[in-house]
């Protein structure tokens, strides 16, 4: 649905992890740890944190909706002896929309498929289906959970099989019982990726300022505070969406009568964390497309100096190519950037960097500007070029703040 190795920290757009740079706090989902200790999970847990952060927008968004329905699921899932992690997984499966419909026909806010929750107790039918009542439903995705722990004995486990289904689960479980839940060989990189984009955006909006750094301070003042303020009008709006009654026309609206704007815009949302294909080639490494230039992306050019090969925490200078500017420095042909390489991955070859440093050419003064490497705009990381190519070209990379 939906290495920076996390080294030792310098401050840095890539090394802002708390538990994995400093453990100083723990990264847990339901009282379950991330183990920090498989480098697998590393990776995969960075990679998806770090494209979850590049949408602040979509984070607001969801930090306003839950600010409304969270005080309603709350008591539901408390009294069924849920851990509360629990209710970041509908921001995860509808982005807290009760009128999202996934391809295979889940629906509501808890993005609960019709047979099992016709199976659960809830009237599912043409005209009246009690998936978009919102009382109903979580109360039946609580009964689920609860069995599913009952199952399974793993909350973390609990989390993958509301994605993918209790059998496939416990047959995993049953071939690699020694097995951390979040290292798993799930079949599918949906559900690899579930339980991480879970936690990912219990992070990001419960401790933005542990993650300053891929945030402006707007952002982080906009998601650390917990009182949003939400006219009655638009309270009212958003829980009216969560009845019974308005099912039907609820369905209709996003198939047939929503403006194509705003209908984009809905799908593009919920597909926002539950992208599977865009997931699959994150995981497969593949090549990413031509960087998409836009005059509102500040962007500095840069090519290496130097052709040694590269490894995790080296210092590696880079020269600017272009003029430009961003954050309001300027920046001029000749002017260097140093940058930290955070992690190189071993199964695809790509590497991520970012720099804090741009000293200039004429003056040899020093400025801080926080920087990434990209090959595509709001994502990290780039293709190391063989190193004949790194020799005889120059390696140019293209640096963006995120």
């Amino acid at each position: 649905m939906l290495k920076t190795v996390l080294l030792t920290v310098t401050s840095g757009l890539f090394l802002s992890i708390p538990a994995f740079a400093q453990n100083t706090v723990e990264v847990a989902f339901c009282g379950e740890s991330l183990p920090e200790h498989i480098p697998a999970v590393k990776q995969r847990w960075f990679r998806i944190l770090n494209r979850q952060a590049a949408h602040p927008s979509h984070l607001a968004t969801l930090k306003r909706r839950a600010s409304v329905v969270f005080p309603v699921i709350d008591p539901i899932i408390a009294r069924y002896g849920i851990p509360r992690d629990f209710r970041f997984l509908p921001l995860l499966e509808s982005a807290a929309m009760n009128n999202a419909i996934s391809r295979k026909g889940a629906a509501g806010f808890w993005q609960i498929m019709p047979e099992t929750g016709r199976l659960l107790g809830l009237r599912v039918s043409k005209g009246y289906d009690e998936r978009y009542d919102l009382l109903k439903a979580t109360h039946a995705a609580c009964r689920y959970i609860k069995d599913l722990h009952k199952q399974l004995g793993s909350w973390m486990l609990v989390a993958a099989a509301y994605n993918a289904g209790p059998s496939y689960i416990q047959t995993l479980r049953r071939r690699y019982p020694d097995q951390h839940p979040m290292a798993m060989p799930y079949r599918a990189a949906e559900t690899q990726a579930y339980v991480y984009q879970a936690l990912a955006i219990k992070e990001l909006l419960t401790r933005p300022a542990d993650y300053r750094h891929y945030f402006s301070d707007r952002t982080v003042a906009e998601l650390s505070n917990d009182h949003i303020a939400v006219s009655s009008q638009d309270r009212d709006a958003i829980l009216a969406s969560y009845q019974t009654e308005r099912a039907e026309s609820m369905a209709a609206v996003v198939v047939d009568d929503m403006h194509p704007e705003e209908r984009e815009a809905i799908q593009e949302e919920v597909m926002l964390i539950t992208d599977v294909e865009l997931e699959e080639e994150v995981v497969a490494g593949a090549p990413t497309a031509p960087l998409e230039i836009t005059p509102a992306t500040p962007l500095i050019m840069t090519r290496r100096l130097g052709a040694d090969a590269l490894t995790e925490g080296q210092l590696v200078l880079f020269e600017v190519v272009q003029p430009s500017e961003i954050n309001g420095v300027k920046v001029s042909v000749g002017d260097m950037l140093y940058a930290h390489v955070d992690m190189i991955e071993p199964t695809s070859g790509r590497a991520f960097l970012h720099t804090e440093r741009l000293v200039t050419a004429q003056t040899q003064a020093t400025t801080n500007l926080r920087l990434v490497a990209v090959e595509k705009t709001k994502q990290p990381g780039v293709k190391v070029p063989p190193s004949y190519e790194m020799a005889s070209n120059g390696w140019r990379l293209t640096w963006e703040q995120l």
